[in-house]
């Protein structure tokens, strides 16, 4: 027995080694690499790298040059700097190296190893004129930006604090001759919101948080929003111009890392970036926010080891969202980025709460299992509430129905009232509330419209139940007119 002992504790001190060994890249069998290519790893890299402040206003170009270490679980550890920039830059360059934690690691002897890497991290100047205490950005005589100051018509004054986030009230100005003349001031303002979480595991179903935004004198969102919960981490950033979203918006997960961006593509459509908490890519999507009550067309997804489940629109699509409090997972065959075949949707725990089958696209049946094991079996696919005459009909109540209260036009008051509501399972208006006003009357007046439209609507229908749906609707009060917008 002893000897068939030695032998096991010298394999046992063998392997310990090797596991604490670094190798370098030439040391190894088969070097590490991060899940999905490197492609994947830059862009990883580049939307979640954040030019510190003070480096744009220094215009610092140039790169922090990391190494680290590739554990055999596929982590990173250990990231310093080899090669400094500035310390800022420094820091945030080991920052988001740090955040990414989908690696295959190295191998010897067909056992996973740990091997040290050298990575370069290049920070650029966005292109705008940043001052230590203002942003400005500049834009032609069409509204477009710009980075030529030569070239424009307009400039955009921004006061920021020191990490680069507004502090005050936007100007904006027009440009006569050779000097500016101030055109228009904006208003920074700092409100509250309940942020509702679908996807992140380190937040509850939703928490409180809070959202700088710049509005015009008509209460049209413009420029930057930044949103963050209340300890001040951020949330989201999202680009506007004139009430609605322009180029990208990024959301994060609390530890940082970007979570999803939503990059406008065509009119009405947007495609969709979404990143595993590890760092590897989940998926790509299409969201066309013209179709009511539309899916995201899944167009690549993979699983968290980063083997590709959807190529080109096709495959075993996963949807993951929650529900009551608890993860849920849906999934099915795609085809051409629709739906086909049989989709399940269960909890993560495993409990199952529907099936539906589709054919080339087409709703066929579906099933629902309720808590207490009831089944309700249905052929409709799911709806949303509709008024009568849809949301065209909608538009024209509202419209008809509305008056500009007295003393908010003798006040000259304009801008948007956003009133939210709840449409129930008999098709009546309840549970209204103001999330934007403006005062003078107005507040009460969209809210008094919109309990008229109770009983006109049709109750949403899902998984053959009826239940109970959520509208968010701005009404525009405007040089003593109205305007809805309702889709």
């Amino acid at each position: 027995m002893k000897p068939c002992f030695y032998i096991l504790f010298w394999l046992f001190i063998a392997l310990s080694t090797q596991a604490q060994t670094i190798y370098k890249e030439y040391e190894v069998d088969s070097v590490a690499r991060p899940i999905g290519g490197l492609p994947m790893l830059e862009k990883f890299i580049n939307v979640n790298r954040r030019m510190p402040y003070a480096a744009e206003v220094n215009r610092t170009n140039g790169v922090v040059i990391l190494t680290t270490i590739v554990e055999p679980n596929g982590t990173i550890s250990d990231v310093r700097t080899l090669r400094s920039l500035r310390p800022d830059c420094d820091r945030e360059a080991i920052r988001v190296l740090s955040l990414f934690n989908a690696w295959k690691p190295a191998l010897k002897n067909g056992q996973p190893v740990r091997q040290q890497l050298t990575y370069t991290v290049r920070f650029t100047p966005n292109g705008w004129d940043c001052q230590p205490d203002r942003l400005i950005r500049y834009f032609n005589a069409k509204g477009d930006l710009t980075t030529d100051a030569s070239k424009a018509r307009y400039s955009l004054n921004v006061p920021v604090d020191s990490l680069g986030y507004p502090n005050a009230d936007p100007v904006i100005y027009q440009k006569a001759g050779k000097k500016w003349k101030e055109f228009e001031r904006l208003q920074l303002k700092k409100e509250a919101f309940i942020h509702y979480n679908n996807d992140d595991p380190a937040l509850p179903d939703s928490v409180d948080a809070y959202r700088l935004k710049i509005v015009d004198g008509k209460g049209a969102s413009q420029d930057i929003h930044y949103s963050f919960l209340t300890d001040g981490t951020l949330l989201a950033t999202e680009p506007y111009s004139d009430g609605r979203h322009v180029q990208s918006s990024v959301y994060y997960y609390r530890n940082g890392m970007v979570k999803r961006i939503e990059e406008n593509t065509v009119a009405r459509t947007f495609q969709q970036w979404n990143w595993y908490p590890s760092g590897s890519l989940r998926h790509v999507s299409r969201h066309n926010l013209a179709a009511e009550l539309s899916d995201d067309e899944i167009i690549s997804q993979w699983d968290s080891a980063g083997a590709p489940t959807v190529i080109d629109g096709t495959g075993i699509a996963t949807k993951v969202s929650r529900m009551d409090g608890q993860v849920f997972l849906e999934s099915g065959p795609l085809k051409a980025a629709l739906k086909t075949g049989e989709w399940t949707g269960r909890f993560k725990s495993g409990a199952l709460v529907y099936r539906e089958t589709y054919e080339n696209s087409k709703f066929i049946s579906g099933k629902h299992y309720e808590a207490n094991g009831d089944l309700i079996t249905y052929h409709e696919p799911n709806t949303p509430a509709e008024f009568e005459g849809g949301m065209t009909g909608l538009g024209k109540f509202l419209a008809t129905n509305l008056r500009y209260p007295a003393e908010a036009a003798q006040a000259g008051i304009e801008g948007r009232v956003t009133v939210s509501f709840v449409v129930d399972t008999e098709g009546n208006v309840d549970d209204l509330k103001v999330l934007k006003e403006i005062g003078y009357g107005t507040s009460e007046e969209a809210m008094r419209v919109l309990k008229a439209t109770s009983g006109k609507w049709k109750p949403a229908i899902q998984q053959g139940r009826k239940v109970k749906v959520r509208y968010v609707i701005p009404i525009f009060f405007a040089g003593k007119r109205i305007l809805v917008l309702v889709n």
